[in-house]
């Protein structure tokens, strides 16, 4: 196994890590090997640890340790807003000692230093915005107000009381137990921004995940622009032999030694690169699935209501038909019976009120205070 392989499947292995550990829980993986990683990852690997830990430290470092996650995992803290800091502030050190100061080179003038300045700027100034911004608290005194904003669609939003808030929850709202409040159109609470994430705030958390995005595309570009004028600049991109001079008739380097001889000469540049794709891939993904979900008049915390919504339809639509039994080798017939109570199941489903078209989705979730005004007019 050649070097190029290796680094290969360990980032191909680290994206996958990365990917379940995040979306491994989302309503479209539930039920795959996808969800049941998530669930190895996330929590099976903490249980066996937890199992362990007790079994070797005993019951009093196992309380500490429930204690500490207990604080990070259930309780508002800015741990990983300082994750976030720290990373942006480490990644634009060694960007400033070991990336712009090799320019300029060809196709990357001097001047990358500042506008790439002026891009982490704005990314921490989005930052702080969603950090501070009000996610759409609901209190008494606004309750009412939330009410007449969107019916209750007795599917995923039923009309029920708030036992901690002591208020009448509006449809999609939802307590948040971490921030310990109930937010309007509440989407999912975000440890990155410590903030949750409901119908105020949505449009800048978007913003925070594409300047983020942009960002990261920006440093990747900008990486594999100077990597290659430094493989230019040291002719490192053919192969020197007694027989061929470089030229048309030259042999060019394959990608695993011209790898090998970048990590040699300038790892951290190489490394850096690796980071930041990876984390362009994850911001990605996570701002398209987003915005797929706006553009489907819904929030995350809904696609999991809908999913139980979906698993109580099969269920009924599977009662209602004969119970039938397949041999083993009768793998067709057990298909079609499986696709003809999908397809009842499905016929039981009600649409999603809340979906008004892409236009006036995205309006919703942009400008909230229009749509506000819009929809009572007509």
């Amino acid at each position: 196994m050649d070097f190029l392989t290796f680094l290969a499947i360990y980032i191909g292995g680290l994206a996958l890590f990365i990917f379940v550990s995040l979306f491994g829980d989302s309503s479209a993986f539930r039920g795959t090997p996808v969800h049941s990683l998530h669930w190895l990852f996330t929590k099976g690997c903490c249980q066996g640890f937890w199992w362990l830990l007790q079994r070797v430290c005993g019951g009093s470092a196992a309380l500490s340790l429930g204690n500490a996650s207990k604080y990070c995992c259930e309780k508002r803290n800015p741990i990983l807003q300082l994750l976030y800091l720290t990373l942006l502030a480490v990644s634009y050190y060694l960007y400033c000692r070991d990336v712009f100061s090799l320019l300029p080179l060809p196709y990357a003038p001097s001047w990358h230093q500042w506008t790439g300045a002026g891009v982490l700027g704005v990314c921490l100034l989005i930052f702080g915005v969603t950090s501070a911004a009000d996610p759409g608290v609901v209190t008494a005194d606004n309750a009412e107000f939330h009410q007449s904003l969107y019916p209750y669609d007795d599917v995923t939003n039923a009309q029920q009381d708030c036992d901690t808030c002591h208020i009448s929850k509006p449809a999609r709202s939802k307590h948040c137990r971490i921030c310990n409040v109930c937010v309007a159109r509440f989407d999912h609470h975000c440890g990155w921004v410590n903030n949750c994430v409901g119908m105020y705030n949505i449009r800048f958390f978007l913003a925070f995940l594409l300047t983020n995005l942009v960002l990261c595309l920006y440093a990747v570009t900008l990486l594999c622009i100077v990597l290659s004028g430094i493989l230019h600049k040291h002719n490192v991109w053919y192969e020197r032999t007694p027989w061929h001079s470089r030229g048309s008739g030259s042999l060019r380097r394959p990608a695993s030694r011209l790898l090998q001889w970048l990590l040699v000469y300038y790892p951290v540049p190489t490394m850096l690169l690796v980071f930041l794709f990876l984390g362009t891939l994850m911001i990605g993904c996570f701002f398209a699935y987003h915005c797929s979900l706006i553009a489907r008049g819904m929030t995350s915390y809904e696609t999991f209501k809908w999913l139980d919504y979906k698993d109580h339809c099969m269920e009924m639509a599977k009662e209602s038909r004969p119970v039938r039994s397949f041999k083993a080798w009768q793998v067709w017939s057990r298909w079609r019976e499986s696709a003809a109570v999908e397809q009842q199941g499905k016929a039981l489903m009600s649409a999603n009120l809340y979906n008004q078209g892409l236009s006036r989705n995205v309006a919703d979730a942009l400008f909230p205070a229009k749509a506000w005004t819009a929809r009572k007019q007509m």
